[in-house]
């Protein structure tokens, strides 16, 4: 017992979460959690936690409202200045049935009880009793006001009088806000006054007012491809590609060519961000997969398991992730070289040869770990708490039961030479496919290690010999039956 323990505290230290930069996300309750976010798309953020090194799926209401707002805008899940208003807005944060719950919009009467939040031209009272919060954030405009209502409000702001740039500036805003026919009255105020600082502007604006107007279906797409970013899944990038396609073959000379090549960057970029780290997820939850399935197959020798990692898996995960995510096999291997652009592409993950270590020599073993470095000297690390990784733990549950099966295999046919392919042979099936895996991701031609280590055998303590019985009734050292005289078992992580 003793030993597995020194076992799965060294493995636990091997496998720790490596430190990541914490950033703060304010929960719609309130409270703030410190986590490191890697990815986003239209429904949520996927973050790990700094505490436990979880990894936490929250949808966007699971955030205030000010704190979803910034990560869609650092993810460009809703637009910038160039194409959406953006405006200053009340959130009130209330009780409702014991439920915490906010409104977002703008407070009619800041003295009375209840009260009265206007959103999108629908008031709701908040009773001051049940009131928790009240704080001023930045929203698009399109969350808070209808047409009339943001009018009424510009209108005020700017206060644009016999002022031709005022005009301009709220003309601007109303564009924006998809209200052309006001935009259009303002612009032309603007030219009436004729005391404009930039006339030019003044006439590219009223060109491009113009052009909107009378490609309506145009822009309708624009925004349709926009939408289609915003929401950020697999299927709306698949719509927003073909819709693309169809602008481009129904409006090769669009007069709103210039809006439109912006917005098709933007959904590129978004969609090449989402399928790259879509496909680094799924490319290593099918090595798992693919190396299970050729060892429940049947038949494969330790040799052609090596021949297979190094040559048939990768495409058979290709052909895989090709079918799952409905691209084509060079996309998909295009997306999965450029993973470490993105924070979810560079996830390692744990990898194992358990006693199959032996295999691969004690050179090999011992490569890029500080065990290697040091020889036979371990290098001390920082023990871990025992079961914070469940690959941890189903790891050491593998090398208990592989070193009792071979204890049990030996004592049933004496100590004998262990080969390669007997080694194989013997093995279980999960046995075998944790060797798959870790093998094809070490020399696979694929997968990036970032960290290895070499932990001492746990049946000879890294001295490579056993004390047996001898055929005298004497004491003898023989050569380990578990590790062959290489001493080490050798683990690492990769992306």
């Amino acid at each position: 017992m003793q030993r597995l323990i020194i076992l799965i505290s060294a493995f636990a230290a091997a496998v720790a979460a490596p430190r990541v930069h914490a950033q703060s996300i304010q929960l719609s309750d309130g409270r703030v959690l410190l986590a490191a976010v890697e990815e986003a798309d239209g429904e949520g953020l996927r973050v790990r936690r700094m505490d436990n090194g979880g990894l936490l799926q929250l949808r966007w209401d699971h955030l205030s409202a000010a704190s979803a707002t910034t990560w869609k805008k650092k993810f460009e899940l809703i637009g910038d200045q160039d194409d959406e208003v953006m405006v200053r807005a009340t959130e009130v944060v209330y009780l409702s049935n014991g439920t915490r719950q906010s409104v977002i919009g703008k407070i009619t009467d800041p003295s009375g009880d209840p009260l009265i939040v206007q959103a999108k031209g629908v008031p709701y009272p908040v009773p001051r009793r049940n009131l928790k919060g009240v704080r001023t954030i930045e929203v698009p405009a399109t969350q808070v006001f209808t047409k009339d209502e943001f009018y009424s409000d510009a209108l005020t702001r700017f206060s644009p009088g016999e002022d031709s740039n005022k005009h301009i500036l709220l003309a601007e805003e109303l564009v924006k806000f998809r209200d052309y026919e006001r935009a259009s009255e303002h612009l032309g105020q603007a030219k009436t006054l004729g005391n404009a600082k930039d006339p030019d502007k003044l006439d590219r604006l009223i060109d491009r007012l113009q052009r909107y107007k009378e490609a309506a279906k145009e822009l309708g797409m624009i925004e349709q491809i926009q939408a289609y970013r915003s929401r950020g899944k697999l299927r709306d990038f698949q719509k927003g590609v073909a819709l693309i396609a169809s602008f481009e073959s129904t409006y090769p000379n669009s007069k709103l060519r210039s809006e439109f090549e912006r917005a098709t960057d933007r959904f590129t970029k978004a969609r090449d961000r989402y399928l790259t780290q879509k496909v680094a997820d799924q490319w290593r939850k099918s090595i798992q997969t693919v190396a299970q399935k050729q060892i429940n197959a049947g038949g494969l020798t330790l040799q052609g398991a090596r021949d297979f990692a190094e040559n048939q898996m990768t495409e058979m995960i290709v052909e895989r992730l090709a079918k799952s995510l409905e691209l084509e096999s060079a996309e998909i291997k295009a997306l999965w070289e450029q993973r470490e652009k993105y924070p979810a592409g560079k996830r390692a993950q744990y990898f194992a040869y358990g006693v199959g270590s032996w295999v691969l020599g004690e050179k090999e073993i011992l490569k890029d770990t500080a065990a290697g470095k040091a020889k036979d000297k371990v290098q001390a690390t920082k023990q871990q708490p025992a079961g914070q990784s469940r690959d941890v733990e189903r790891f050491a549950k593998l090398l208990r039961q592989a070193m009792e099966r071979r204890r049990g295999q030996a004592q049933q046919g004496g100590q004998r030479e262990q080969t390669e392919e007997g080694w194989w042979g013997d093995a279980s099936k999960s046995e075998q496919a944790s060797w798959l895996r870790a093998y094809y991701a070490e020399y696979g031609g694929q997968m990036k290690l970032t960290y290895a280590t070499a932990q001492q055998c746990i049946s000879c303590y890294g001295s490579g010999s056993t004390p047996e019985m001898g055929p005298e009734g004497r004491m003898v050292r023989m050569k380990c039956y578990l590790c062959q005289d290489t001493k080490w078992v050798r683990s690492f992580k990769a992306y």
